[in-house]
């Protein structure tokens, strides 16, 4: 008979500390703010001047012209439509490849060649191979 009651004893008492795990006011607000947080990261996500660069063998195309107001972020997409192409600029801290996006601030004022650092033919095809980026005030 002890046996009996201290298990059910036993049982009321996890059953009550069970509901009581429901969560605590804490947990709420940072429910809330990691929700708050999500919401600001996709502001902050339209905020990105977008664009994509297709390679062709020996050419580069833009989907929008590449002129971009200086303090912008930018992401910049590069679709191989023919041929293995890179894209690079040492000064903008771009190494860009297929699939990969690149994403910078536009510091500095000035006109950019991007070029395809991958040797994709011969040398005056692949040395022609560049677009132009501009950061304007």
């Amino acid at each position: 008979m002890i046996k009996k009651l201290g298990l059910l004893l036993l049982a009321g008492a996890l059953t009550v500390g069970l509901a009581a795990c429901g969560g605590s006011d804490d947990e709420a607000k940072s429910a809330e703010a990691s929700e708050e947080t999500t919401a600001a990261d996709t502001t902050t996500a339209s905020d990105v001047e977008e664009f994509t660069i297709t390679a062709t063998n020996w050419d580069f195309t833009s989907d929008k012209e590449l002129t971009i107001k200086k303090g912008t972020k930018v992401k910049i997409n590069l679709v191989n439509e023919e041929g293995m192409h890179t894209i690079s600029n040492e000064d903008l801290g771009i190494d860009l490849k297929a699939d990969t996006p690149s994403e910078f601030t536009a510091d500095t004022t000035g006109e950019y060649e991007l070029i395809c650092s991958t040797i994709c033919g011969a040398a005056d095809d692949h040395e022609a191979m560049k677009i132009s980026l501009k950061i304007i005030d």
